[in-house]
């Protein structure tokens, strides 16, 4: 008799496990379901209005909370090499646009700090102009590469960011892929 208590008490064991388990699961799987595409209608509106060509496009998850929006996208525009990362506030307005840009089009001074600084062990790497209404900057990422000249495979990245002068603000050193 004291033995097939034990015995349904082991059972009880594995079923109280199963049902923390299934328990856990289920919060954890509500929790990611605040956080899904959400496109305020004003924000798809301006979109469309200001990039009707724009292809692979890719929203960003947001929570309902949230009072941006964020957007991905490749155009054939006269922004840049045509890759923009734009963040919209909920009404529409843009308050910050990231833009791919070619070397030329950074300022000359931004130039001449790179080629003082980061001689020929370094490429260029992703340029990317960022608006915002408060400041324009660019972000440089410079690539440590290998004798023959090759992206050199775990090296770092140096990410130097400039004023829109071409002054130089700061670098960030980030582990390569």
């Amino acid at each position: 008799m004291v033995l097939r208590i034990f015995e349904n008490m082991k059972y009880t064991r594995y079923i109280a496990s199963l049902a923390f388990t299934f328990f856990i699961v289920n919060c954890c799987r509500s929790q990611d379901k605040d956080y899904r595409i959400i496109i305020p209608s004003k924000v798809e509106v301006e979109f469309d209005s200001l990039y009707p060509h724009a292809s692979n496009i890719n929203w960003n998850k947001r929570h309902p909370s949230d009072n941006i929006q964020v957007v991905e996208f490749d155009c054939k525009c006269d922004e840049g090499i045509g890759h923009l990362i734009i963040t919209y506030d909920t009404n529409g307005t843009v308050t910050n646009k990231e833009t791919l840009i070619y070397k030329q089009n950074l300022p000359e001074n931004a130039l001449s700090y790179i080629a003082n600084n980061y001689p020929n062990e370094f490429k260029y790497g992703a340029i990317y102009k960022t608006s915002s209404q408060e400041e324009t900057t660019y972000t440089v990422d410079m690539l440590q590469t290998t004798p023959s000249g090759d992206a050199l495979n775990g090296g770092w990245i140096y990410r130097l960011k400039f004023k829109s002068s071409g002054e130089f603000i700061s670098v960030d050193k980030v582990m390569a892929n």
